[in-house]
């Protein structure tokens, strides 16, 4: 067994933890879990494993890296900075005792679930700008921000961590003989590197601001904005390229967004901003703008056909009017559901779908007849029907919806009464029986609706790419406010199969599960007056789709 690989340290006590799995590589070094004997508390323990390529110089250079890494960590003192139990050496190799971050890191979030929503990046965003501030007030320069290194601890909170290459703020403080023309030695990771940090000129907490900036533009587009195979082409793009914009990647990037982030993007530090909380600032007074933002005529036009993939779903759809029933469980709303997706490259999606969840202490099925069960024969009554096969109706004690308009939605709001829905839980089991699975296709949940359906939250799936969905929030604008989206890996895409969608709503937080699979943390509005009660609805995009749904239980919490 390679013991350059760590496999033979599994089982040994180092600093009195027990070694426990192999939890990931970087660099020459590997993390594990590990059983503290004194605390009995989980912990994670770095040791340095050196490549046999390494000469004894090289070994010594790392080591000494190790030690700064643990040295400057253990010095600072803020929550959004992963902590320091203790440092050592186990029979010639370095360690570091560190706390376990049971939710990975940001940059495997993303890869699981796709790009954040507005609000999320803003959260995770604010937390790491508050880390960077304080490291640079107290004279140390991350050197190496990036989405790897921002570690979650499963609850919403995020802390930056590997202070391996922390560089002490000084006049003359220039990287020497790290530049592109010697990429070996190039600190820092290149798809993240500031201009002045690849060209091995003096550095300052600005430098973290672009690498924290590169971060933000992973976090929102799924990948960072310059890609490369070559870490020498990577380093010079940086110095000389001028990054693509969100705009045209997510419709839900304002011009504001894209200035925010173009600004500190800057070639020079000094056009820059020039700490990372004058930046979290601006960005987040950007997204808080962004609910209100309306864009003009020609630009949502431009948007729609851009994100429709050549305008085959520019145009929203309209609930059909069902006679015999109040007001306002008529829809009439334009509805515009667009989609960027990147993942190495720009993917245009039409309109973001959202997907069934089951949560684990839910009750996955509920008889037909439940009480609960709002699809169930007593109360068939309160939902649209007809005419014979269509647009709504009862079957084999499932409710299906075929959306026979083009470029229309078709929603049925449940006739709930005087009863409005806040604290819930919802599970519903929903299954395609026909449609295109080009990325049209989505089906999904409607809730907390106005009366006149200007407000609301609307929670999609859809087959397409076997699997994506997608959270969304209306005010009765031509654009959404994207809460959430991403790949559903495990989605069930087949015509016919049946996926449970299970919702969580408490407050201003909302938790979704798929097939008893969690699509990560909870979603929060942060927005300054979130939806707090209203309507339940189903709904069927694209035309000739047809979605069956069944076991529609709903408990209030």
């Amino acid at each position: 067994m390679s013991t350059t690989r760590g496999q033979h340290l599994i089982g040994q006590e180092i600093g009195s933890c027990i070694l426990e799995k192999l939890l990931g590589y970087g660099g020459s070094s590997a993390v594990f879990l590990a059983q503290n004997r004194t605390t009995n508390e989980k912990v994670a323990v770095k040791v340095f494993l050196p490549r046999s390529t390494m000469d004894r110089q090289a070994q010594k250079n790392f080591y000494k890296r190790f030690l700064l890494e643990a040295e400057a960590a253990s010095e600072l003192d803020h929550p959004n900075i992963l902590s320091i139990y203790s440092y050592g050496e186990h029979n010639g190799l370095p360690y570091i005792v560190m706390p376990y971050m049971p939710g990975g890191t940001l940059s495997e979030y993303v890869a699981k679930y796709g790009p954040l929503s507005l609000s999320l990046a803003q959260q995770y965003f604010a937390q790491i700008s508050s880390a960077l501030d304080y490291a640079h007030e107290n004279g140390c320069i991350h050197c190496d921000v990036k989405p790897a290194n921002i570690l979650l601890d499963g609850w919403g909170h995020g802390v930056l961590s590997d202070f391996g290459i922390v560089r002490l703020m000084q006049p003359d403080n220039e990287i020497t003989e790290q530049s592109v023309k010697s990429p070996e030695i190039l600190m820092g990771t290149p798809d993240y590197i500031s201009p002045e940090q690849a060209l091995g000129k003096p550095l300052d907490g600005r430098s973290d601001v672009y690498s924290l900036a590169v971060t933000l533009f992973f976090l929102l587009a799924g990948s960072p904005p310059f890609i490369s195979e070559s870490s020498i082409a990577l380093a010079l793009m940086h110095v000389h390229d001028t990054p693509p914009t969100l705009g045209t990647m997510r419709a839900d990037i304002t011009p504001q967004i894209d200035r925010v982030i173009a600004k500190a993007l800057a070639k020079w530090p000094q056009d820059r901003y020039q700490t990372a909380g004058e930046f979290s600032a601006a960005f987040a007074e950007a997204v808080v703008n962004a609910d209100n933002y309306v864009f003009s005529d020609s630009e949502a036009k431009r948007r729609a056909i851009h994100f429709s993939g050549g305008g085959k779903r520019a145009l929203a759809a309209l609930k059909p009017v069902v006679q015999g029933k109040p007001i306002w469980r008529r829809i009439a709303l334009p509805l515009i559901l667009l989609l960027a997706l990147i993942i190495g490259s720009l993917l245009s999606v039409n309109i973001i779908g959202l997907f069934t969840h089951t949560h684990p202490h839910v009750q996955v099925v509920t008889p037909s007849g439940s009480q609960n069960d709002y699809l169930a024969a007593d109360k068939q009554d309160e939902w649209p029907k007809g005419p014979v096969r269509g647009p709504y109706f009862f079957q084999n004690g499932q409710y299906h919806i075929i959306n026979k308009t083009p470029k229309q939605i078709a929603i049925a709001l449940y006739d709930f009464g005087s009863y409005p829905f806040t604290n819930f839980s919802l599970t519903v089991t929903a299954s395609e029986l026909h449609g295109s699975h080009s990325g049209g296709d989505y089906y999904g949940i409607i809730f907390r609706s106005s009366t006149d359906q200007a407000h609301y939250y609307l929670f999609e799936i859809t087959a397409w790419g076997g699997g994506q969905y997608g959270f969304w929030r209306y005010d009765g604008q031509t654009i959404p406010k994207s809460l959430k989206f991403g790949t559903l890996p495990s989605f069930l895409a087949n015509y016919g199969q049946r996926n449970v969608i299970t919702i969580e709503v408490k407050g201003n937080t909302f938790t979704f599960f798929v097939d008893q699979q969690s699509l990560g943390i909870p979603v929060i509005d942060n927005s300054k007056q979130p939806l707090s009660s209203g309507a339940i609805g189903l709904s069927v995009e694209e035309q000739n789709t047809e979605v069956a749904f069944s076991h529609l239980d709903i408990n209030k919490l």
